[in-house]
């Protein structure tokens, strides 16, 4: 069976924070304990004297020891050569191998419904730590046109 699982108006308010006023630099959402809503878990907020891969280490660390599914938004800084600095709201799905296959399914049939109603296009999918690890991160978001 298939839950719609809902995303909550707080969900999509803390995003705007991240997203509009650089409040956060990263965003940690999960499902409800009786997986019909999505929440947020953390909402680490934006460091200004911050070194990008200092930061984007500690997210890392913090999600890839998930063993359920954590879905998250990170502001990515990153310098495109001979253009400059660039700023990029990524959307991580991180289903790690352990997960059970219930998790996994609802998981798949869910993601969209959360990227959808965040709108975020630049969608990144991991299930072991080498999918998200700052340098493929880095290498898929130079890698947009």
């Amino acid at each position: 069976m298939f839950l719609n699982v809902l995303v909550p108006d707080v969900c999509v308010n803390v995003f705007t924070d991240l997203k509009l006023y650089k409040k956060y630099k990263y965003i940690l959402y999960k499902f409800s304990n009786d997986r019909t809503n999505f929440v947020v878990d953390v909402a680490e907020l934006t460091e200004s004297d911050s070194n990008n891969c200092k930061e984007y280490y500690k997210f890392y660390t913090e999600l890839t020891c998930k063993k359920v599914p954590y879905f998250a938004v990170y502001d990515f800084d990153y310098e495109k050569p001979g253009e400059g600095y660039r700023n990029k709201i990524i959307f991580i799905s991180w289903v790690s191998e352990k997960a059970d296959v219930q998790d996994k399914m609802i998981s798949a049939t869910s993601k969209e419904v959360l990227k959808t109603k965040l709108d975020i296009s630049f969608q990144i999918e991991g299930t072991i730590a080498n999918d998200i690890e700052f340098k493929q991160v880095l290498n898929k978001v130079l890698s947009i046109k």
